[in-house]
């Protein structure tokens, strides 16, 4: 009756059959809203990398920057293959992924992936720096924070044992990343349904459905569904200021399995 949609698979045969099956009532679509790479352009901004900032800043592809500049190939010369690898590295940065987790995870062997990591910080280096600060503080303060004060505490925070210390490095390096996201999100929620509100579409004519990770879902009735479509991409790009630019991708559609 009410099932978990955060748990809804998203790339698996059984994906889109599924979605389907969750349609919007007559009369009315389904808007999907998802922030674009969210955390990257979080990352860009807390650690203040020129380099990413720049990128954002142009809209060029950041999987492609990335990778050019690993493997030192010309942008026009990435394909797709060594885009994915970049793509993989920029998320796992964010996680505090290893070489073994890359390398699994890319599909590459360990030492090719050590070369890869390596040349990474050589090109974002500033990255490095915020990392190793972050995980600094974790291990004397106990705690890490994101740029509201929202603190994550660590109880074991000061260990010696290899396997916990690299958990806690991790989770420390994650934190002001993803808790600001979240901060984020819910911030959005807030303005979204107050925009429906004095719209005064909140309820027959559109209503937020749920949030999944950097996405809201929102019915709306088709006959405001292009003015709704707008305000609500400009609501959420603009509900709170970072020092790159925010972006939100739309799609809709009847069902949530075919939005386009």
């Amino acid at each position: 009756e009410k099932p978990n949609l955060q748990n809804i698979p998203q790339e698996s045969k059984w994906a889109i059959p599924l979605r389907k099956t969750f349609e919007a009532e007559w009369g009315k679509s389904l808007l999907a809203l998802d922030y674009s790479q969210l955390e990257l352009r979080l990352l860009a901004h807390t650690v203040n990398d020129k380099e990413l900032k720049k990128a954002f800043e142009e809209g060029q592809d950041i999987h492609t920057l990335t990778a050019s500049k690993i493997f030192k190939i010309p942008l026009e010369k990435i394909d797709k293959e060594k885009r994915r690898v970049g793509k993989t590295l920029n998320f796992g940065i964010i996680y505090g992924m290893g070489p073994r987790a890359f390398a699994q995870t890319g599909n590459i062997p360990l030492a090719e992936a050590k070369k890869i990591i390596d040349a990474y910080w050589q090109n974002f280096p500033n990255i490095k720096r915020w990392q190793e600060k972050t995980i600094a503080k974790a291990r004397k303060d106990g705690f890490v924070e994101n740029e509201h004060g929202r603190k994550r505490w660590f109880e074991h925070a000061g260990t010696s044992h290899p396997r916990y210390r690299a958990e806690i490095d991790r989770m420390a390096i994650n934190m002001p990343i993803q808790s600001l996201g979240a901060d984020i999100i819910k911030r959005a929620m807030i303005e979204s349904t107050e925009l429906l509100e004095k719209k005064h579409w909140k309820g027959e004519k559109a209503r937020l459905l749920l949030s999944i990770h950097d996405e809201l879902i929102f019915e709306a009735d088709d006959d405001i569904l292009g003015e709704a479509e707008q305000a609500l991409r400009h609501c959420m790009e603009n509900a709170y200021k970072l020092t790159v630019p925010i972006k939100v991708d739309i799609r809709r559609g009847k069902n949530w399995g075919e939005l386009q």
